[in-house]
């Protein structure tokens, strides 16, 4: 496992106060429950009164005790730091949610709050996860239900923070309901862009019974490579090729058209394509 650098404690230290500022601009001040331990600090925030800070450092801490025990110190060493620094950031910045509160909003300032909390929770994740680093709290509780009762992590976080989003709908509204789910929506948006970065090709599996003259099509039309692929069919045992290739998204709809005017009977898979490199060697 790669050891953390002076570098990436830093990265998290700095994501981990984006991610409480994005707490404290929208989820605290609208009292939108999207799940995990923030979502649980408001529900005691309105009952007992309790810093919500608090109750977000209580649940890091236990998550990372527990993780511990059930899945080794190597598994939970990586979200040391971000499980105190965000629940830190959390009380530093709790002014601004003050400042939110007192706003009267509209529709589409609630709306457009929102999607400003969600993408820069979204983004401090994204940081998070592509260095390696986890964000602590439930996902250490999925990690737990996914090496004890086989469920999938991202099942187990579905119905960890699921439980929690309804709970937090049957306190403060079903209407926030609505909010979460919009939320974690974007969040999911933003943490896949830092991630993967954004999509500017398309991958194209192409299986037709016309090879030369679809290959001849792209390599001819478009100046695209193309690879051809041997293939089993799964079912009928009979081999043949598909081709591969590449192409930009400002193609798409007219190498779409041009397959289907070659070979309308054939049949193709369109994926993204991430981070393309061209190498070349001098010999």
């Amino acid at each position: 496992m790669k050891k953390m650098t002076i570098k990436d404690y830093l990265i998290v230290i700095i994501a981990s106060f984006v991610q409480a500022l994005a707490f404290n601009t929208s989820v605290y001040p609208l009292k939108i429950v999207i799940g995990g331990s923030s979502g649980l600090s408001l529900i005691a925030n309105k009952y007992f009164g309790i810093n919500p800070s608090i109750i977000v450092l209580l649940c890091y801490v236990g998550a990372l005790v527990v993780g511990c025990i059930f899945l080794g110190k190597d598994r939970v060493k990586k979200s040391i730091v971000g499980s105190i620094a965000f629940p830190i950031f959390i009380y530093l910045t709790e002014p601004i949610s003050d400042m939110v509160s007192k706003l009267t909003l509209n529709t589409s300032e609630y709306f457009l709050i929102v999607i400003l909390g969600a993408v820069l929770s979204g983004i401090a994740i994204g940081i998070v996860y592509k260095i390696g680093c986890s964000t602590g709290g439930s996902d250490i509780a999925a990690l737990i239900i996914n090496k004890y009762f086989g469920m999938t992590v991202g099942t187990a976080n579905l119905l960890i923070n699921g439980a929690i989003v309804l709970l937090g709908g049957s306190i403060f509204g079903f209407d926030k309901v609505m909010y979460a789910i919009l939320t974690l929506y974007v969040v999911g948006i933003a943490t896949d862009k830092i991630l993967l970065g954004s999509s500017y090709s398309k991958m194209f599996y192409i299986m037709t019974n016309k090879i030369d003259e679809v290959r001849d099509y792209i390599l001819n039309e478009y100046k695209i490579h193309v690879t051809e692929l041997e293939s089993v069919g799964g079912y009928t045992g009979k081999e043949s090729k598909v081709l591969m290739c590449v192409i930009s998204n400002k193609d798409y709809f007219r190498i779409k058209e041009g397959l289907n005017v070659i070979d309308e009977n054939s049949f193709f898979v369109v994926t993204d394509a991430y981070e393309l490199e061209y190498q070349s060697k001098s010999v």
